[in-house]
Formats: structure tokens, C-alpha cells, sequence
């Protein structure tokens, strides 16, 4: 999981060059950042200049007040203020503007192919409780509500398609948020699941996904399809955890036991 770009931090800018953009990277930020400057200014950073680097793309926007959550755990303040940026974010932009833009990168449907094929392969040497997760997971990947989760019509929002709950800026009253070469239409639901299940949320306690989740006005249907969603991510990080995969010496020795015990309870 090597980072895809390189951030240069000044006083009033950043700078960030991409290592990587095949899937558009530069363009799903820049196109994110000009729609929320319109629709929710100061939630984000504002575009500033595009930059060609010998090939490289480069974007400079604003630099937003605030330092990264995550490394210990929110308290109810920081918990209220990102579930306040994840209302605003998901509701800045129309719908009929969402429409015009790609979809986040690993979506629904992309994800759950992806998963079929990887959770088959299972190294040796695995304890008994992380091989029952891998054998219901992708038992549960056959089903009929992963049937529903790729199907299922719903209304496009404009993600930033990234969990890390570090892409969450705190100033002491309220969250920004950035990082958004992932982004893209999404919905609401999955979103949320994507932050909630996201490795560094869960891994060490950093963020109560229940806490999040009571105060976010999620209706019944996008709620119901959060619990499906919070499934398939705790699925994909439980395989990249696994001995050999990108996620293993970047997290804590025994992390990988916990994500298991996480997802068969969410199984469960």
C-alpha cells in the first residue's frame, strides 16, 4: 500500500505530485475540489493551479486549518464534527451533477469481484478463528444481500472514496476533509462503511463506528445497506492483513486476529 503521491505542506498551499495516475487520479481530485468550493466552501481545499512536473501531474490547493484524526481515539466532540462534515459532504452536491461524474474507484461491484478472488487464496498456518472468517466471508460474497448490494438503486453522492479517518481535518470546532484522487459518485451508505471498517478506524479503537453511525440521519433502507457494506470492508481488510499482503507490517502485531473476530461478529 505505498502512497500514490507526495505532499509538500507550505503556509498557505500544499503541493501534491502523484507517483501514480492511471485511473485519473489528478483529474477525479481537481474535478472534487472545484464541485465543493461551489456547493460547500471550506470543506475542503480550494483548487488553486494544475501543474505539469516533467509527466507529473501536480495539483496545489489551499491549506486548510486542522491536524489528521486518528492515532488515538476521537472523543464525542470529534465524533459530532465528523459526522457534520460526512452530512455536508454527501449532501453539497446536486444529484444531477453527481450523475455526470465517474464512479469512485473500487465501488460496490468492483469490490465484491475483487474479493471473490482473493479470498480463495489462503496461506497456510492460519489460526482457526481467522480461517472460519475467510470460509463465512466468502460464503457470504455468494449471497443474495451481496446480490442486492451491487444491484440496488440508489442516490449518488460525491465521496472522497478514501476511509482513512486521517483524511479528517480538526480545528478544535469542526472537521475538513481532503484527499479526494479517489473520488467520485458513490452512495451514502457505503461511505460511511468505508470510514467505519477502514483499518485505522478499527485497529485500536480510534473511531466508534456505532457512535458515528447514531449521529448520522441515516434512513432505514441506507442503514440497512451500511451493515452489508461494513461487511465487505471488514472482508477486505481482513485479506489485507494477511500474512504476504500490503496491510500486514504496516499495522500492530495481532491485527490481523482482531479484524476475524471483527467480522464474524458482523457476520454473526
Amino acid at each position: 500500500m505505498a502512497s500514490t503521491h507526495e505532499t509538500e505542506i507550505g503556509d498557505v498551499e500544499v503541493i501534491k505530485r502523484y507517483r501514480t495516475w492511471a485511473r485519473g487520479e489528478p483529474d477525479r481530485e481537481w474535478r472534487a475540489l472545484h464541485l465543493l468550493e461551489r456547493h460547500a466552501s471550506g470543506l475542503a481545499p480550494c483548487p488553486l493551479r494544475r501543474i505539469d512536473d516533467h509527466g507529473r501531474p501536480v495539483i496545489v490547493m489551499s491549506r486548510l486549518a486542522g491536524a489528521s484524526l486518528g492515532g488515538r481515539p476521537l472523543d464525542e466532540h470529534q465524533v459530532v464534527a465528523v459526522a457534520a462534515a460526512l452530512d455536508r459532504l454527501h449532501a453539497a452536491v446536486p444529484t444531477c451533477e453527481v450523475d455526470m461524474l465517474p464512479r469512485r474507484l473500487w465501488y460496490v461491484p468492483e469490490a465484491v469481484q475483487e474479493l471473490r478472488k482473493r479470498v480463495e487464496h489462503r496461506p497456510p498456518g492460519l489460526g482457526p478463528a481467522i480461517r472460519r472468517a475467510l470460509v463465512l466471508g466468502a460464503d457470504w460474497l455468494s449471497s443474495a444481500d451481496v446480490a442486492r448490494l451491487c444491484e440496488q438503486e440508489v442516490r449518488p453522492v460525491l465521496g472522497n472514496g478514501d476511509g482513512n479517518i486521517a483524511n479528517f481535518l480538526w480545528d478544535g470546532t469542526r472537521c475538513a476533509v481532503v484527499d479526494f484522487e479517489d473520488s467520485g459518485g458513490t452512495d451514502r451508505a457505503f461511505e460511511v462503511a468505508d470510514l467505519v471498517e477502514h483499518v485505522a478506524c478499527g485497529i485500536g479503537g480510534v473511531l466508534d463506528g456505532d457512535a458515528l453511525l447514531r449521529h448520522l440521519a441515516l434512513d432505514s433502507d441506507e442503514a440497512r445497506r451500511a451493515q452489508q457494506a461494513r461487511r465487505l470492508l471488514a472482508l477486505y481488510w481482513l485479506i489485507m492483513l494477511l500474512p504476504g499482503a500490503p496491510g500486514r507490517d504496516r499495522n500492530p502485531v495481532g491485527s490481523v486476529d482482531g479484524q476475524a473476530e471483527r467480522l464474524l461478529q458482523l457476520l454473526s
